[in-house]
């Protein structure tokens, strides 16, 4: 039997990559960071008329031209940003962009700043491709902390990957933790990748600013997006960036040498998502927000549990008081009819945390969270 390369033997230890692959049909998902809703039918539609008139050969390996000026529009309208086609990369799904970054300036020994929890998929990638992820704590509310951060920052740092709507946190950063984190790329001389995958899912009044609109850190800052959520496209897997011309042109090496080209007819359904009617988007926002108020009310009413707000995205990141550790909490959950993620899969500023999706159904809101109260009331 062939032995696997050392590059897929760094990803023995991530947790992202053991989730259970066989679920019972009993089990309340709260796990998955996945919409329910179907994709909008007028981006369906535009899909099949892309095929009907053969858009289903290779395409352009920075996106397809409608797509890449359907995302300027986009940026235009949500943020009055004038960005060019050439300053976009079309990648297949969020993911991919991430690969592609790590790939196209990481080499063995470079550091890349996380915070720690953060989307496991930065550590992963970064691992994967010879890097080493330097874990940043972040203050006790999922707020940046800028001395942790400047303390960890070497001559080796390369990268900085942060999400704003947090994963799994929800915290969306503050207008002035931006300009910040802008300033320390711009003094210390590293890429800053700000993930905006949930910008459109933020409840309240929260004012969101994205890195696009910062002009001092436009020649070293990557915007990274995907359509998977706030679209609920998950499955056509369709991703963009957004960065300065000579930075695409770098990027686009690898991403092509790895895909070709992204899907040709998903691409031209994102492009009707992104300069098409926006309403649906707002529709799923506030049935999110509905979920998002049962089932704070829920988790506040459950003793050993505290449950930090959730400002943007789709989850709680509750913290427990049970000797478990967050591994050894998810595995219990599952056996007791509730899965949801383990805390540490974000970092060890995870321990003693579990992360809950409430993009599913009421009904499975309330049968899940109460599972959860019962199974937490068991532990006493």
């Amino acid at each position: 039997m062939l032995e696997k390369s050392d590059r897929v033997k760094r990803l023995s230890g991530s947790e992202r990559s053991q989730r259970p692959l066989v679920i019972p049909k009993s089990i309340i998902r709260l796990e998955m960071g996945e919409p329910d809703f179907s994709t909008p039918v007028h981006i369906q539609e535009a899909a099949t008329r892309a095929m009907r008139n053969n858009f289903t050969h290779y395409g352009n390996a920075y996106g397809e031209p409608a797509l890449r000026e359907a995302v300027c529009l986009s940026l235009k309208r949500d943020f009055g940003v004038e960005k060019k086609p050439e300053n976009v990369l079309i990648t297949s799904g969020g993911i991919a962009a991430i690969h592609t970054i790590c790939a196209t300036y990481l080499n063995a020994g470079d550091e890349v700043l996380i915070p720690d929890p953060e989307y496991s998929a930065y550590a992963d990638s970064v691992s994967l491709f010879g890097g080493t992820p330097v874990f940043v704590p972040l203050k006790e509310d999922f707020h940046i902390d800028f001395e942790a951060m400047e303390k960890r920052i070497s001559k080796k740092t390369k990268i900085a990957f942060i999400s704003s709507p947090g994963n799994p946190t929800s915290r969306v950063l503050r207008e002035d933790e931006i300009l910040s984190l802008a300033r320390l790329a711009v003094t210390k001389d590293f890429l800053l990748v700000l993930d905006e995958t949930y910008c459109k899912l933020i409840y309240g009044a929260i004012k969101f600013l994205s890195i696009c609109q910062v002009e001092e850190v436009r020649s070293r800052s990557i915007l990274l997006n995907s359509f998977s959520k706030a679209y609920a496209m998950t499955g056509w897997r369709v991703g963009y960036m957004v960065a300065d011309a000579p930075l695409i042109k770098e990027m686009v090496t690898f991403h092509k040498a790895m895909t070709i080209c992204p899907n040709v007819p998903a691409q031209m359904a994102c492009a009707a998502a992104a300069a098409g009617p926006q309403e649906c988007v707002e529709t799923m926002r506030q049935e999110y927000e509905k979920r998002k108020v049962l089932v704070a009310q829920k988790l506040n009413e459950i003793q050993g549990l505290t449950t930090p707000p959730c400002e943007g995205a789709f989850y709680f990141f509750p913290r427990f008081e049970h000797s478990l550790t967050s591994q050894q909490m998810t595995e219990y959950l599952f056996n007791k009819g509730i899965m949801v993620r383990s805390g540490t899969e974000y970092g060890a500023g995870g321990q003693k945390h579990f992360r809950i999706c409430f993009a599913t159904s009421m009904e499975n809101l309330e049968v899940g969270i109460d599972r959860l109260k019962q199974a937490l009331d068991e532990l006493k």
